[in-house]
């Protein structure tokens, strides 16, 4: 007969294993998972404690990158009614994080916003640097991609703050950002020095390496320098870790739509395929509707229907920045086959996106 297991021995175990969790130290984590999952099934009823687990379990599955998908809706809803019975504040920060976390990684970005923005009124019962360092750091990546560049900075430096004084290598990934928004607004200079730093930061982290060449690939792109990209991604490409992750996906398409315009097909439509796959798999919106831009200019020669099904799945999803860079490529394709009047058009499409992404708000949460 199993012994009963109070609840406050439970409860302190998943406090070691989302500690586990927040520094990144995976085999411990997956130990303390086992451990705590044995506690919680043999403990006393306890729904604060099931909900702390809930919370800390799905923390783990985006860890390691097995989102639990469809199951997402249902796990949250059972912890919504313990909240409102509870004046727990570390429960409900963790609920609205993680929540807004997994908006985030489902690329919806205004719903995770203001989930991020209710946790941030909680921080304050967060007694731990590198929790705290995490959620600046999710806040800046979430105000990033919806172009609120200034406050992504903010949130993005506090975060590296901390991870420096953590001697953490997530610092490198706040560069990225950081790197990212200079070349988004047309610092391209300025974004190679600070990913080629970053770089030299992450020799001996292979995945991070990674994300760095090819944020290097991107920039590349936007100064319209193809043959730098292809380097970047294909460097990218070669280390194992990253063909491994889900951002390889990305990537094969980067530099399948690199290769077309270098006028490269054959080796082109290799890459685009792979990338079709994982695009596909992992249910990618933006890369879903860029595909369909790059498949109608390269593979289907100029069918517009195709560039302008992918743009206006881009305007549900409000990626304003994204539609500026295919309807600009859009433009510069109809203008080198001689076709003016329907170049000018992708232009106009290109300057109100921007327009939009300097206008749009979030609403407030």
């Amino acid at each position: 007969m199993s012994t009963v297991v109070q609840a406050e021995k439970a409860g302190a175990k998943i406090v070691d294993w989302y500690s586990c969790i927040i520094s990144r130290s995976i085999d411990q984590a997956i130990l303390l998972k086992e451990q705590a999952s044995a506690l919680v099934k043999n403990m006393e009823p306890n729904d604060k404690i099931l909900a702390y687990y809930s919370l800390v379990e799905f923390r783990h599955e985006m860890l390691l990158r097995q989102n639990a998908g469809m199951e997402e809706e249902e796990r949250f809803s059972k912890i919504e009614p313990i909240l409102e019975n509870t004046v727990d504040h570390l429960l409900k920060y963790l609920y609205y994080f993680i929540s807004g976390q997994n908006e985030y990684i489902n690329e919806r970005y205004k719903s995770a916003i203001k989930l991020f923005r209710k946790a941030e009124r909680l921080l304050e019962y967060v007694d731990d640097d590198a929790e705290e360092a995490e959620f600046y750091y999710y806040a800046g990546a979430v105000c990033y991609r919806l172009n609120q560049y200034p406050f992504a900075t903010s949130y993005v430096e506090q975060a590296k703050t901390i991870f420096d004084s953590l001697g953490y290598v997530d610092k490198v990934n706040c560069q990225i950002i950081i790197a990212a928004t200079n070349s988004e607004v047309g610092k391209y200079e300025k974004a190679d020095e600070i990913l080629k730093n970053a770089l030299q930061q992450a020799e001996m982290h292979l995945e991070t390496k990674a994300l760095i060449l090819r944020t290097l690939g991107l920039n590349a792109i936007r100064k319209r320098e193809w043959e730098e990209a292809e380097h970047y991604f294909k460097s990218a490409l070669a280390i194992k870790e990253h063909r491994q992750s889900p951002v390889s996906m990305k990537s094969q398409y980067n530099l399948a739509n690199v290769l077309f315009r270098l006028q490269r097909d054959l080796e082109a439509r290799e890459f685009f395929k792979k990338a079709e796959v994982g695009i596909l798999y992992y249910r990618n919106t933006e890369y879903s509707a860029r595909s369909l831009v790059t498949k109608g200019l390269y593979i289907e020669n100029g069918n517009l229907a195709l560039v302008n099904k992918g743009i206006d799945l881009l305007r549900e999803h409000s990626l304003e920045f994204e539609i500026a860079e295919v309807a600009e490529e859009t433009s510069a394709y109809l203008e080198k086959a001689g076709k003016s009047q329907e170049a000018l058009k992708y232009m106009k499409v290109a300057y109100e996106a921007k327009l939009n992404q300097n206008a749009l708000g979030v609403d407030q949460a």
